[in-house]
């Protein structure tokens, strides 16, 4: 039956009162037969038999529920009948002269008796509304009854409590860990160690570990709970049992035999572990799974019999037109209407109440919405807009014909119904129940006036699970018709046949038929939450265009805000975790990417030279930062606190048409002339305005009528005061540069999009892992599995049967476990991390990447950027190339040579940027660095850079070298890592280390050496003397001072070693803080130490200019006697004969597995072969002579690296054979000889390093032969700062003196005299003294 549009509804409901046969037979229909038979049903007399029916209805349900009372009451050992007052129970809050059922303590007043009707009917409680006894848990925004825990295990009871009769109520579990729900009494005393059935008249059900709870001792029962199940809690007082149901499936009897009499009245008790949520139903909602016999602690309301009687006859009236086709056709349309009117002036006080509005209002409306409704991708919108023509006609009608406050109230309520209802509803694999829901989500946006109210009322605070509207939950384990019958478990495998976990079969096959079925369901339910989206952010002006809602923005923020700036963000987070967020957001970017390609196509401002710019081409203007546009509510900022920017760069901003007054700056709204104002204005009541947005307020909009024209203009006027008061004076001026922008400097999308940017980096990105921690848990899963297959394969007839027994069940839970985690892999790659949400997140990063870059351009405003968009761009392509499903390869993604080369520049430019304050920020981005340059597609984007930015990038690694904090400097690590393929013992060209790269890095491509990138360091080595002698001095400086450090650590963990422990198990079995972080400590600083010598190692290798041309660069000759005396001590202290680090290492202690001989002496032998295998024969001369004369030199230490003894003669080079070698490993199963035991050193490597050694021991018995030849040096004349050479030059203009090694080597860091701390220009050879 169709209904009349809501303008006509009025004026034609009042046309015709007369009551025709037809119009009687329709009332006698719809409301049943009249009371009076002399007085036919009529318009005149219809509010009377509304009345007479509803009260001979409620006569009716009262006496039935006497009955069921009188027959409980019978059976029941209690004497308390219904409505009469009891002697026994003690009333909650009350001071009675009776006995208390909260424990044994008597009264104070033995004469204050219970009041009138606390106990009723085998309840006890103040009033009809249950809620919650005071409790210190935290509770979801605007639900009291949905509970939060805070702390370790913390307890709550309801306010009422039962000692008689069957009682039941609800809970719906919002997480899925640890909790105990079910029954206690009010002497029960809880605490964080002891909740609800952990004593002995408390009962519980705890479906996280699938167990039973009665006084600390459980059993098992039940099954394991998911979030979103509902567990049902039975109490059956006169059997003195009580049961559990999860998702409507009884799971039998709990216990038995339950305490009654008097002092035994329970209360429902529910107890949360920290950050578990229950939402909890005592009955002010209708249950999701009733139960026959058992009642609600809260009885439905007193208007449910008319509620239903009215919402049926609305039924009958829309379907009038089927069920009698007869009598419809005869009445008129105005008789129609004025049935309808009535109705509904009946109906929308009922509706105010939730119970009527779950129990009847919401199940009427979902059967008149259309269970299928087709898409438009285009317009995001219902292809057939009249396919909701029942359900707007009912709307209509109830806008029409109830007061514009009830109407908005019941459209909330409807609303807030069906969030719950699509959250709680379980999800399977035909996804009917979420499509059907979604589809009258987007019926009744779909009408005006319904979604006009939607928007302004459904804030995030008051609407909490807003979020969960866009997601798909995980398909329930409970459901049937569930992903087992996509993903097929077997319980074979062939890795008997497959040893090889690279080649070994998945014990699981997939239906690619059904997985299609499921992924095209799947579409269907994003496209119809992309509707809903579009339909919350879009709003339509009368004259067609399209504008961003301000209501949505400001709620947004409001959100972000929430999230990111309060101690609210767990409660926030934990509501809607961050994979429902990220459903969310990947629905907003959907929609903002739609909004800005309709915006590019008709409105000018996003043209450049007549072409638009489409959404692949979106940026965020620099404007937005400095003007304070968007309110960043005090987030950090790349140059530091915005007030500080603020007042530091005044002037700069003078220059851009921004005034500074008390820490804030803002531009003019209302230049005709510029591009600030354009058809993205924020949107307000008045669809043409363009002054200030409503959303610079920060009152809650509770009411409808807070958009009159009134109110909107005077809350223009106080932001317009406001906005003096703080100080912002805004021009009309802008900069040229400013009017040359194609962007648009203030549309609401750009602020969506900058707010979905902000969501990621806060919340989302931490929990993005999970499919990826999935694959981990796969693979250890099959590793597992294939340990077992052997075993099994190994098990003779000899062995016994329960050992066979054994590792046959052990496979099979192994299976049961695989096959789980690929279907939740196969559920999150197609509904959550599917080939769209990939796309929209590369969006995002070339998003941040293009605002960042261009920004940078703006010279000193570039520090007003948020700091969330430096580290959004690491995290976004982290997530992109590690997190993501494969559904789209990485490197097919759109623009992708292009955004990458965006990438390096941006990690090369900004991870030493000064304009950026926080070192932790620049830090990341040099980590991001070392991690880039391990993929080989990645090291070749590098390499296509164009000259100029590739030696910037080389450049800026080198001076982002910090020489305060060696620690926090990650310039080592990636020039290591490039040298890895390069270096000794690492060769690319190697076969056995080549595979172990592979293996480690679990890269599916070879990796290569990044030549042209090396050839770049080269001739940055050569060419910038003073970069490159800066850069070596200091890792050299960092190598003493790690190296030194981690002796020195080695030191104590060998003291505490030497002391014991307490419980005898070592230094990592203690779980002493201290001693671990020790530990922690000495693993890094053996790590940073070898990672410098590799560093060493390339600077050696590729420009050996900066070490042996002494004529040619200053520095060089210090910089030889700096490498050369740390390489000698460094050997000298690990070579030693029973020296520290032999000692730890031989202890094979715990935690510090990866400290070996092994790395120092690869990265030593790699210096000493680039070092001393010169072309130039006088380079090679002055390399050994400065070997040898280094005071730490012993070629004992040198025979070391191949375990070699003074008899060997080394000349053997035709003969040699090296023997057995085996792959290094940090399990220490073999102790250190020789290098030539490991398959990593190749074969040319080892002859290089013997004939290497032989030179050194030729020229070492030479320079033991002449030592007593030398002729003394004169004591008088010796430096006083080594007091190793003589006096050699002079300092200008002081004119002290000192050896020349001495003084180049300080001046390398330090322009000031040893002495006198003046200013050293130059320095002066001294000649040499005369013997006169």
């Amino acid at each position: 039956m169709e209904f009349s549009a809501s303008s006509n509804l009025r004026s034609q409901a009042k046309r015709n009162k007369n009551n025709t046969e037809e119009v009687q037979e329709v009332l006698t229909h719809l409301f049943g037969p009249s009371f009076n038979p002399a007085q036919p049903l009529g318009f005149d007399n219809l509010q009377q038999h509304i009345d007479a029916t509803t009260k001979s209805n409620h006569q009716q349900e009262s006496a039935s529920s006497l009955l069921t009372a009188s027959s409980s009451s019978s059976s029941s050992s209690s004497t308390c009948s219904v409505g009469q007052k009891s002697s026994s129970p003690y009333v909650p809050n009350f001071k009675s002269g009776v006995k208390s059922f909260f424990g044994e303590k008597k009264p104070k007043n033995p004469t204050t008796v219970s009041p009138e009707g606390a106990i009723v009917n085998g309840k006890i409680g103040l009033s009809e509304e249950v809620g919650l006894q005071q409790h210190s848990l935290d509770v979801v925004p605007g639900n009291n009854l949905a509970i939060i825990g805070n702390n370790n295990f913390q307890s709550v009871k309801a306010s009422h409590c039962v000692f008689k009769g069957k009682w039941m109520y609800e809970v719906l579990l919002g997480t899925s860990g640890l909790m105990q729900v079910g029954w206690c009494l009010a002497s029960c005393k809880f605490n964080r160690e002891e909740g609800v059935g952990d004593t002995k008249d408390s009962y519980a059900f705890d479906g996280y570990r699938e167990a039973k709870w009665n006084g600390r001792s459980s059993t098992k029962y039940g099954m394991a709970w998911e979030a979103d199940d509902i567990v049902t809690c039975l109490l059956d007082l006169d059997e003195r049992r009580a049961s559990f149901m999860l998702n409507g499936k009884n799971m039998g009897v709990a216990f038995t035999n339950i305490s009654v009499g008097p002092s035994y009245a329970y209360f429902p008790g529910l107890s949360l572990a920290f950050k578990e949520i229950a939402y909890c139903n005592f009955g002010h909602r209708p249950f999701k799974y009733p139960v026959h016999g058992y009642q609600p602690l809260q009885p439905p309301p007193s208007s449910v019999t008319e509620a239903e009687m009215i919402t049926t006859s609305l039924r009958q009236l829309y379907h009038l037109q089927e069920v009698r086709p007869d009598v419809s056709s005869k009445i008129s349309f105005c008789h129609r209407n004025m049935i309808l009117s009535h109705i509904m002036q009946r109906l929308c006080p009922l509706m105010k109440t939730v119970y009527n509005v779950d129990a009847y209002l919401l199940p009427l409306l979902l059967s008149v919405t259309p269970s299928i409704c087709e898409q438009n991708k285009n317009t995001l919108l219902p292809v057939d807009d009249t396919a909701y023509k029942g359900l707007h006609g009912i709307l209509s009608a109830l806008w029409e014909y109830s007061d514009g406050k009830d109407s908005r109230e019941i459209v909330n309520h409807i609303f807030a119904s069906v969030m719950r209802n699509y959250r709680s509803s379980p999800t399977n694999v035909l996804l009917k129940a979420q499509t059907e829901l979604l589809i009258f989500v987007q019926g009744l946006l779909r009408h005006k006036q319904t979604r006009r109210n939607i928007t302004i009322a459904c804030s995030f605070d008051k609407h909490s699970e807003l979020p969960s509207l866009f997601h798909i939950k995980h398909i329930s384990k409970h459901s049937e018709n569930g992903l087992d019958s996509i993903v097929l478990c077997s319980e074979q495998t062939d890795i008997q046949q497959n040893p090889n976990p690279a080649h070994a079969t998945n014990p699981f096959s997939i239906n690619k038929e059904r997985k299609a079925e499921l992924e095209s369901r799947i579409q269907v339910v994003k496209s119809l939450q992309k509707s809903i989206m579009r339909l919350l952010v879009v709003e339509t002006t009368s004259d067609g265009n399209m504008v961003v809602s301000c209501t949505f923005v400001k709620y947004f923020r409001n959100y972000l805000k929430t999230i990111c700036a309060s101690t609210r963000q767990n409660d926030m987070t934990v509501v809607c975790p961050a994979l429902v967020l990220h459903s969310f957001m990947q629905c907003l970017l959907n929609v903002v990417q739609w909004l800005w390609n309709y915006f590019a196509e008709f409105n000018a401002h996003y043209h450049q030279n007549e072409v638009p710019v489409k959404s692949q081409d979106a940026y965020i203007p620099i404007e937005l930062f400095y003007t304070d546009t968007i309110d960043y509510f005090e987030l950090q900022r790349a140059g530091g606190l915005k007030n500080f920017l603020f007042n530091e760069h005044k002037d700069v901003l003078a220059k851009e048409g921004v005034t500074v007054l008390r820490g804030r700056g803002r531009r003019s709204t209302n230049d005709d002339t510029s591009s600030w104002n354009d058809p993205f204005h924020r949107f307000s009541d008045d669809n043409n305005t363009s002054g200030p947005s409503i959303l610079s307020h920060n009152e809650e909009d509770s009411d409808y009528d807070a958009f009159t024209p009134v109110i909107r203009l005077a809350r223009a006027l106080l932001n317009s005061n406001k906005g003096t008061s703080r100080g912002v004076m805004v021009t009309r001026q802008r900069s040229k540069q400013a009017k040359e922008e194609t962007m648009p400097t203030k549309p609401a999308v750009l602020e969506l999009a900058d707010g979905c940017l902000l969501l990621y980096t806060s919340v989302i990105h931490q929990h993005m892992d999970k499919i990826h921690s999935i694959r981990v848990k796969v693979g250890d899963y099959r590793t597992a599995l294939r340990n077992i297959e052997s075993k099994l394969v190994k098990c003779g007839p000899e062995e016994s049967a329960e050992v066979r027994a054994s590792l046959e069940h052990s496979k099979s839970i192994l299976l049961q476990h695989l096959c789980e985690l690929q279907r939740s892999f196969t559920w999150l790659s197609a509904s959550v991390y599917s080939a769209e949400a990939q796309e929209n997140l590369w969006w995002m990063l070339q998003l941040a990447l293009k605002t960042i870059h261009k920004s940078s351009d703006r010279g000193v405003l570039f520090k007003f950027i948020p700091e969330f968009y430096l580290s959004s761009t690491s995290k976004l392509y982290k997530c992109l190339r590690e997190y993501m499903s494969s559904a789209v390869e990485f490197s097919t993604l759109p623009q992708f040579d292009t955004t990458l080369t965006l990438f390096v520049k941006f990690l090369s430019q900004f991870h030493c940027d000064s304009r950026i304050v926080n070192n932790d920020v620049k830090t990341s981005l040099a980590n991001t660095i070392a991690t880039f340059v391990t993929y080989p597609e990645q090291l070749k984007i590098v390499e296509s850079l164009p000259e100029e930015d590739l030696n910037s990038f080389v450049r800026n690694m080198m001076y982002a070298y910090d020489e305060d904090k060696p620690w926090t400097s990650v310039g080592h690590r990636i020039l290591a890592t490039l040298w890895r393929g390069s270096g000794f013992a690492m060769r690319y060209d190697h076969p056995p280390y080549v595979r172990k790269v592979r293996t480690l890095l679990i890269r599916d491509r070879d990796p290569f050496v990044p030549s042209v990138l090396l050839n770049c360091i080269k001739k940055m080595l050569l060419n910038e003397n003073e970069l490159s002698g800066k850069f070596i001095h200091s890792i050299l400086e960092h190598l003493n001072w790690s190296f030194s450090e981690f002796i020195g650590q080695l030191q104590e963990v060998q003291a505490q070693n030497a002391r014991g422990w307490d419980n005898n198990s070592g230094l990592l079995a203690s779980l002493d803080a201290q001693a671990l972080r020790q530990l922690r400590i000495v693993d890094m600083l053996f790590e940073l130490s070898v990672a410098l010598m590799r560093v060493l190692e390339l600077t050696v290798a590729l420009a050996p200019h900066v070490y042996l041309d002494w004529e040619g660069r200053e520095t060089s000759e210090t910089l030889m006697n700096s490498l050369v005396q740390c390489i000698n001590q460094i050997l000298s202290r690990v070579t030693s004969k029973d020296n520290l680090f032999e000692k730890v290492v031989a202890e094979k202690q715990p935690g510090l597995s990866t400290v070996q001989h092994y790395p120092l002496m690869t990265g030593s032998s790699g210096i000493l072969l680039s070092l001393l295998n010169q072309e130039r024969d006088d380079w090679k001369e002055r390399a050994m002579q400065k070997m040898l004369s280094d005071p730490s030199f012993d070629i004992k230490s040198i025979d070391f690296l191949l375990n070699l003894t003074s008899e060997d003669t080394l000349d053997d080079a035709d003969t040699y054979h090296r023997g057995q070698v085996v792959p290094y490993s940090t399990t220490r199963s073999k102790k250190f000889k020789s290098l030539s035991d490991y398959e990593e050193v190749s074969n040319g490597e080892v002859m290089r390093l013997r004939a290497i050694i032989r030179t050194l021991r030729t020229a070492d018995e030479r320079r033991v032969a002449h030592e007593g030849e030398e002729e003394p040096m004169d004591e008088d004349n010796m430096c006083s700062i080594c007091y190793a050479r003589e006096v050699s030059v002079s300092f200008n203009p002081c004119n002290h003196s000192s050896c020349k090694a001495c003084i180049r080597q300080h001046m390398m860091t330090s322009q000031e005299c040893f002495y006198c701390k003046a200013i050293v220009e130059s320095i002066s050879d001294i000649p040499p003294p005369t013997n006169e």
